[in-house]
């Protein structure tokens, strides 16, 4: 930060201080303008134009940030991040402006480079370019090399995927320009595998689905649509048209947890002999949460009840070794037992397992479905009143998703755990 306040002391008299002319004229100027001495050796030791060990003092300090505008030092450290970023944002409206790809490209990059509010900037740079459908700008950002998913950190792909995926729900894409989209590795990483829109599963993300099926592309992407595909059928009571789709080891393991949860949505027998043969498969005794992260979903929407205790069995053993290190995870999970309380009527169990839940920790594109479960189980221990609009919240909860599985039927849990 010291840096940056020398920086804009340059800006602010209009010359360099590199020398004891320099110097001196600083100090007149700070004097003159501010009523406030700093002799001018200080500010020759400040600027390093004499070598010295020592660090400025506090009052050096304050002095020269009360010269740039500041109260002292501190207010200069507090108030330049958002300065710094109202000009970023001017940076951006005016490189869009300019309708040049080149300058774009190279001040997205330099910004993913320096890892300072990279993700945001990318984030608003693609909204632009989506809202104002400048459509060969945007797939050659997408195509940047820093924008490969080994270049990101995993909250940065979710933070990428939630921004643009929460623009799709918005806008009318046409069906070149999705194929386009999806035929770019990037896109598919950040937006497509990324953001699993549940709540729109008969809209916009369909489309996707569809279109995607019509391009070559990698294994375990078919398999990913595949049983998305399979999971739209069952949502709309309809037959799951997959029934055999390959898992293979090197699949990633949420992938992994999709594919196996097949077995519920296909309705197959023996499903707590195959996720134990699946269990035993990973060859780790305190298997990871991602292993079951689908699993817990999928059994939530086919109220299958004996699955869920099943994985409580698995995953509640391994909290204490920190093998739950997603938080987004770990909320899906807390709605499945408490889910699963409902069941059981165990309003205890129930109550204590919904304090730990935190809707603003949840997945993003998987908010509204959570919703479906909580409200089904805050239900079973209504009554009056409260089950009256708990049912009205439902009911109008499920006709914005549109998925007829989701009838009145849906609200009356009949397991046996």
């Amino acid at each position: 930060m010291l840096n940056i306040l020398k920086k804009k002391t340059f800006e602010r008299v209009g010359f360099k201080i590199n020398n004891l002319g320099s110097a001196i004229q600083l100090s007149n100027i700070i004097l003159e303008e501010k009523d406030e001495f700093i002799s001018y050796n200080t500010i020759r030791r400040l600027f390093k134009i004499v070598k010295t060990n020592e660090n400025p003092s506090k009052k050096t300090l304050d002095i020269i940030s009360r010269f740039n505008g500041y109260n002292n030092y501190n207010h200069f450290i507090k108030t330049f991040k958002y300065e710094n970023k109202w000009k970023l944002q001017n940076d951006i409206y005016e490189i869009l402006n300019k309708m040049d790809l080149d300058l774009l490209i190279h001040f997205i990059r330099k910004n993913l480079r320096a890892k300072e509010d990279h993700v945001t900037i990318v984030i608003q740079v693609l909204r632009e370019l989506f809202l104002q459908k400048r459509y060969h700008e945007l797939y050659k950002t997408f195509e940047i090399e820093e924008l490969k998913i080994e270049n990101l950190t995993y909250d940065e792909v979710a933070h990428i995927g939630n921004g643009i995926g929460l623009l799709l729900r918005k806008i009318k894409l046409e069906d070149d320009v999705i194929k386009t989209l999806l035929k770019i590795k990037n896109y598919q990483d950040l937006v497509y595998t990324m953001f699993v829109d549940y709540a729109n599963l008969n809209k916009y993300y369909l489309s996707h689905i569809k279109i995607f099926k019509t391009i070559k592309s990698a294994d375990y992407l078919i398999a990913f649509t595949e049983s998305l595909e399979n999971l739209h059928c069952y949502l709309n009571l309809k037959k799951t048209i997959h029934l055999d789709i390959r898992l293979k080891e090197d699949y990633h393991p949420i992938l992994k947890s999709r594919i196996i949860s097949q077995n519920i949505l296909n309705k197959n027998k023996n499903i707590i002999q195959k996720l134990e043969q699946y269990y035993l498969q990973q060859n780790n005794p305190k298997l990871p949460i991602e292993y079951f992260y689908e699993l817990i979903i999928s059994a939530m929407i086919s109220q299958s009840f004996e699955v869920m205790k099943w994985i409580i069995k698995k995953v509640e053993k391994n909290i204490e070794e920190n093998y739950i290190y997603h938080i987004r995870h770990v909320q899906h999970y807390i709605i499945m037992k408490s889910f699963y309380f409902a069941s059981i009527a165990n309003r205890i169990q129930f109550k204590k397992n919904m304090k730990q839940f935190a809707v603003e920790a949840a997945s993003t594109s998987y908010k509204e479905m959570l919703k479906v479960f909580i409200l089904v189980s805050q239900y079973q221990f209504a009554q009056g009143h409260d089950k009256f609009e708990l049912k009205k919240e439902y009911k109008k909860l499920s006709e914005k998703l549109g998925y007829a599985l989701f009838d009145e039927n849906y609200l009356i849990l009949n397991a046996n755990p």
